[in-house]
């Protein structure tokens, strides 16, 4: 792998404004965002894509997220056959004494990413590319049947695959955003399931730590909604009139070639209201988020560890 300026990415994080990344003395452009991170793209790394993860609470704590992404990967590889884009860590500790991690892989072609992939695609190829997911996924439902002390789970949607053809017309996806390490033990989230509320507004962590957060982690063990998932981000990509030939190869593929796992099929009706549900929730979380944001910074004149994205087309 391309190794990284640590030296630029510690002198960038020590100029960071998180209400506005791309304006400190650092040319850097931003090329993604999850709900607590941003993709960065550093002028003078071009081959790389480098993550940035909110401040940790210590080292210790990092050290544990760590563990948990190299032993999702391993297992994603060695026993699901799925191909992870290799990566690497950099911890840095910022002028503000936080605990940051960076997240670093090779660039892929931004023409492979899945969300960019399927804007031409013919349909043979989207059915090829579909297969090949599918492929992979049902080995990590096949395993959860058997393995009910260690469960995975993966956030399957289509954004989060590159895939490039060989001259043969084969492929072999690429899994690249497997920062969120979804794995049970005993019935137990291995990552600390509070992570997942440091970007929630604080006006809203309990309620959503009481009502809707186990409900969301569900999600990634189930694979008729990772699948439901999937096909529902055809509509934020602005591809709803691939949706139900999607659903066809999807529907058709369970049948033929994992009935063992005995899922109802899909149908368009829920995958559409899936995603308006979905688009809706989120949309209102933004908003909220940045309510969270205002008040931080302008009324209360502290400090606000997120970069929240821009507006977003759902």
């Amino acid at each position: 792998m391309i190794k990284a300026d640590v030296q630029l990415l510690k002198d960038f994080e020590n100029q960071l404004d998180t209400s506005n990344p791309t304006g400190g003395r650092i040319p850097v452009k931003i090329i993604g965002y999850g709900e607590m991170s941003a993709i960065f793209l550093f002028d003078k790394m071009p081959e790389l894509a480098v993550k940035r993860m909110p401040p940790f609470y210590n080292s210790q704590e990092i050290s544990l997220y760590k563990s948990n992404i190299n032993k999702y990967c391993r297992f994603l590889r060695e026993k699901f056959n799925i191909n992870t884009a290799p990566y690497y860590f950099i911890e840095i500790v910022n002028r503000y004494s936080e605990h940051i991690l960076y997240i670093v892989q090779n660039r892929l072609d931004a023409d492979s990413i899945g969300n960019n992939f399927i804007q031409d695609c013919s349909n043979e190829k989207l059915a090829i590319v579909l297969k090949a997911v599918l492929d992979k996924m049902i080995l990590i439902w096949q395993w959860n049947r058997e393995n009910k002390d260690m469960i995975f789970g993966l956030d399957g949607q289509i954004s989060n695959w590159s895939f490039n053809f060989d001259t043969d017309n084969n492929i072999d996806p690429v899994y690249f955003d497997y920062t969120t390490p979804f794995i049970r033990k005993n019935g137990v989230e291995l990552l600390d399931p509070e992570m997942f509320l440091k970007s929630c507004p604080s006006f809203l962590v309990w309620i959503v730590r009481w009502r809707f957060l186990q409900e969301v982690l569900d999600r990634y063990y189930d694979l008729r909604l990772v699948l439901i998932d999937l096909t529902a981000n055809f509509h934020k990509e602005a591809q709803a009139s691939k949706i139900p030939f999607a659903i066809e190869v999807i529907n058709r593929y369970m049948d033929q070639n994992a009935s063992d796992l005995k899922m109802q099929p899909i149908t368009k009706l829920e995958v559409d209201k899936y995603y308006k549900d979905d688009a809706f929730i989120w949309k209102l979380f933004l908003s909220l988020r940045r309510l969270d944001c205002f008040i931080k910074t302008k009324i209360f004149r502290g400090k606000y560890d997120f970069i929240l994205p821009g507006k977003i087309d759902r």
